[in-house]
């Protein structure tokens, strides 16, 4: 069986217009459909690459474009109909993403994709229907997908393997607040579990967010992580708790802190060090201004885990650097550090140590 294909773009473009592609794909368990935009960049035009994108909306795979043109001669519009880009010497788009070796990274792609088929197709799958231009519709999307993973065999093999973590907090609250005149300092607080973003903090946060939404003296609302890290994404130790999928997606819908924090955005800033990982970025990529430490690392781990970003990430990274760029930090699981994150615009001021 065939897990993946790699073509010329004119080629792709003929293998999805196929009308039977779609039960083809499923049947070979093609998981990935490369495309060579090398000789084929002048026929890749926006109105062909549009056509790509329609028909590759709804397919069960990862599309890889590869770019070796040494000077961009595709547009980001063009480029914009492929899941992932990757460039070795293109510096301009905003699509692309520049790695030292194309091929290694294709490949890391392709494991990753093989390793986690349903989430990572789900992710693309989401990603390709560009909910994240409307917020509140993006954060059901996800919320949904994300329920429909909690169900799927990759989470459930991933939590039987899950390693216990657990630990003693020695702070409670776990969010902090304090107001200064018209400022809000807003503090997880969590710092002996590196902030791991639990359904108490997850709760607390949502309290002071609502708060600050309802209280329009309130014109600063500053977000921090107490400790050497701004926070390591969800506690790990409460995933899979709930029986019912289908109440944690409606929990979420109640309780959800990127939704309150999408209402009061320009009031808000982040300021992160350390690790920020999946909900310790998602969160912070709604506020109007993100600040970053020189010792930021950023990731998004969900993949591996058989899920996909579930704290508003599908909706705020894309907001910022495009589905691209997104969706290769969700299927890499790599870490990108404060420069790069700046360079791509997810964070917009890089500061000394906190």
């Amino acid at each position: 069986m065939a897990s993946s294909q790699t073509m010329e773009f004119d080629d792709a473009l003929d293998y999805v217009r196929n009308p039977y592609v779609a039960e083809e794909i499923f049947q070979r368990q093609q998981r990935t459909l490369c495309i060579h935009l090398t000789d084929s960049c002048k026929s890749a035009t926006p109105e062909k690459t549009r056509e790509f994108y329609e028909y590759s909306k709804l397919l069960n795979l990862v599309t890889i474009a590869i770019l070796d043109e040494k000077e961009l001669t595709i547009s980001d519009e063009a480029l914009s109909a492929f899941d992932l880009v990757f460039t070795s010497s293109n510096e301009k788009s905003v699509a692309a993403v520049k790695v030292p070796n194309v091929k290694e990274a294709v490949l890391g792609i392709k494991n990753s994709v093989e390793g986690n088929p349903h989430s990572s197709i789900m992710l693309v799958q989401l990603l390709r229907q560009r909910t994240y231009l409307n917020i509140d519709t993006g954060l059901l999307f996800e919320s949904m997908a994300y329920a429909a993973l909690q169900g799927g065999p990759e989470f459930q093999k991933w939590l039987s393997k899950r390693k216990d973590t657990l630990g003693q907090d020695n702070a409670a609250p776990t969010v902090l607040s304090r107001r200064s005149g018209s400022e809000l300092r807003i503090s997880l607080n969590r710092p002996d579990r590196a902030n791991a973003f639990s359904s108490a903090m997850r709760d607390e946060l949502v309290e002071q967010l609502r708060m600050a939404a309802a209280d329009k003296s309130i014109d600063r609302v500053l977000l921090e992580g107490k400790g050497n890290s701004f926070c390591t994404g969800g506690d790990l130790n409460e995933f899979g708790l709930l029986d019912s999928t289908s109440d944690a997606h409606l929990i979420r819908m109640v309780n959800n802190p990127a939704f309150w924090m999408s209402k009061i955005h320009d009031r808000m800033s982040a300021h992160l060090k350390g690790k920020c990982m999946g909900a310790g970025i998602e969160l912070p990529a709604f506020c109007n201004k993100v600040i970053a430490d020189e010792t930021v690392l950023i990731s998004l781990p969900e993949i591996k885990m058989g899920l996909i970003p579930g704290a508003g990430g599908t909706v705020s990274i894309p907001r910022r650097i495009g589905p691209q760029r997104t969706a290769f930090l969700a299927l890499s699981g790599q870490s990108i550090d404060s420069q790069t994150a700046f360079d791509w615009n997810l964070v917009n001021e890089i500061v000394p140590k906190l």
